[in-house]
């Protein structure tokens, strides 16, 4: 939290949150598109990593506009 109670902007949630959704995609795409196998809880686990970048970008731009 700043001086005026509106909390900080962290850059390490924007580059988090870009990497994990730029990896999730690309397994993803391997997935879908390229028919790589991969087990469901691989799969699984990159819905989750996806969904937490997505979490990332939410709470660093979340805190650029308090």
């Amino acid at each position: 939290m700043t001086i005026e109670g509106k909390p900080q902007q962290n850059k390490w949630d924007l580059i988090i949150g870009v990497f994990l959704i730029l990896m999730g995609a690309y397994r993803l795409y391997n997935f879908y598109i390229k028919g790589l196998e991969y087990s469901t809880v691989r799969i699984v686990l990159t819905y989750g990593l996806v969904g937490f970048g997505c979490y990332n970008l939410y709470k660093y731009f979340k805190a650029g506009q308090a």
